[in-house]
């Protein structure tokens, strides 16, 4: 089996455990649907939950990017064992202060005073606190795991996690401090499985704070930009439902279902393709290397994230309808839920592409650009989300979104070409991205002919069908235009 073959099957193994987790994920957001709809109860859980993801996503992500490139060398395993020490101190008394100021925090953060509401959300922080110290935990052993290309054990691990909460919620009762102990628990088996391979995979952690080590000082000063990079991000996505908040009751729960239903589809695909990508770009030996397989990169993602779209637009109503629309979820709720996620989905292919050019310049250890590349895109994000926000409510916030989202890949972009010598040719790239956006309109404009002439009203055969007619039409358009996907060599 040659090279190419073996990435193509290790590729395809993860796709298929990522589906198959999709399944069961899938399964407990149609359960948490039937029990709780769109409520000012989940209203509460969503909010301590984004609080937690916005503080500890300053951890996990920057760590396990800034770790990678160390692992290379055995003689920075000193400075890797003070950083993670260092790092993780500060996370725990991090959780400490949280729980002891929940009350205020969510006071602050939750423009209600409504006592119901204000208790809830205090209680379930105590839990999206701890799970949230635990997933960043668990984000720093994926990717060591990952660097030792043991992608699909760590899927497996996050596919074990989702059944038993899928099990603990069939078997459980229709309570949110039930659903939030769940999770809880959830994260508690991942973690453990998560460490019991790392020490399998002969990595070694010893506790150190001697905050000296010049290798730990180096990682320090890359991890800064990196953590405040993402944490920016998730700023953005904080102050969108701080915004939502304050708007009338269910929104927050409309914004986390289409959150739900995006950040489902960027799991499945491009989180699989990022966390294939970036360690075999790392291990790649000079610039002119990496660059030509990222922009192969770049154009499959785009191919698959404008076919997300097209999916999206010709099925995306019956998917709503399929998954959650049971018990407290009525067919007025899928049809905003819907409206929200099929604007987000206009954000997939940029968020993707710039992620892919995040990671180069992280490889090249410059997590300053990125950094200054995120700050402002949440600024233009928060800017225009809280103006429209004002005139047409949820659907401002999620425009505001979409146009910082174009913003931020037109900058890195810019930055690229000026900080690094470019060894691919610009015009093949942009000829070929090109084709996909004009696929992509004919695509829609082929889905929504069709729809209008073939009205099917059972979900389910709405959903099969219009799926299947995109994807053949999509790839016949492909093939007409004579796009390079087919010539990719991964």
């Amino acid at each position: 089996m040659n090279n190419n073959a073996k990435i193509l099957k290790q590729l395809n193994t993860m796709v298929i455990l990522t589906l198959i987790t999709q399944v069961f994920i899938l399964i407990k957001n149609a359960i948490v649907a039937s029990y709780f709809g769109i409520s000012a109860e989940l209203d509460a859980f969503n909010l301590a939950n984004r609080i937690t993801t916005f503080i500890y996503s300053f951890i996990g992500a920057g760590v396990s990017t800034v770790i990678i490139p160390y692992l290379r060398e055995k003689v920075n395993k000193r400075g890797i064992d003070i950083f993670i020490s260092v790092i993780y101190t500060a996370g725990f008394l991090l959780l400490l202060a949280i729980i002891i100021f929940r009350v205020d925090i969510i006071l602050l953060a939750g423009g209600s005073k409504e006592e119901s509401f204000l208790s809830i959300a205090a209680n379930i922080l105590i839990f999206t606190a701890i799970t949230g110290f635990l997933e960043s935990l668990i984000q720093l052993a994926k990717g060591i795991l990952e660097f030792n290309e043991k992608f699909n054990i760590q899927k497996l691990i996050v596919l074990s996690s989702n059944v038993i909460i899928v099990i603990m919620l069939f078997i459980g009762r229709n309570n949110i401090y039930y659903y939030a102990l769940i999770v809880l628990f959830a994260a508690i088996i991942n973690l453990f499985f998560h460490i019991i391979f790392l020490k399998k995979s002969n990595f070694n952690y010893e506790l150190n704070y001697d905050l000296k080590d010049q290798n730990f000082r180096e990682m320090l000063r890359l991890f800064y930009p990196t953590m405040l990079s993402t944490g920016v991000y998730q700023l953005s996505l904080l102050i969108d439902t701080l915004i939502a908040a304050r708007l009338p009751v269910g929104s927050i729960s409309t914004l986390s279902y289409a959150n739900a239903v995006i950040s489902m589809i960027n799991l499945l695909l491009l989180g699989n393709i990022i966390s294939f990508v970036y360690p075999k770009l790392v291990k790649k030996n000079n610039n002119k290397d990496r660059q030509n397989s990222l922009i192969s990169y770049i154009l499959l993602v785009n191919v698959m994230m404008c076919l997300l779209i097209v999916l999206f637009y010709s099925s995306g109503r019956e998917g709503i309808r399929v998954l959650f629309e049971r018990g407290e979820f009525t067919s007025g709720d899928t049809e905003i839920v819907f409206i929200v996620a099929l604007i987000l989905t206009l954000s997939l292919p940029a968020n993707a592409i710039r992620d892919l050019l995040y990671r180069y310049f992280y490889m090249n250890k410059d997590t300053i650009t990125p950094f200054i590349n995120s700050i402002m895109v949440s600024i233009v994000n928060i800017v225009i989300s809280l103006f429209l926000a004002k005139y047409i409510g949820l659907y401002g916030i999620v425009i505001g979104t979409i146009l910082a989202s174009f913003y931020s890949l037109f900058f890195i972009s810019f930055r690229f070409g000026r900080k690094f010598p470019v060894y691919f040719s610009k015009k093949i790239l942009f000829i070929e991205n090109s084709k996909v956006i004009i696929i992509t309109i004919l695509a829609v404009i082929a889905a929504m002919l069709f729809k209008n002439m073939v009205n099917i009203t059972n979900p389910y055969a709405g959903l099969i069908v219009y799926s299947v007619y995109t994807i053949v039409v999509f790839i016949v358009l492909l093939k007409t235009f004579k796009s390079k996907i087919f010539k990719i060599n991964l």
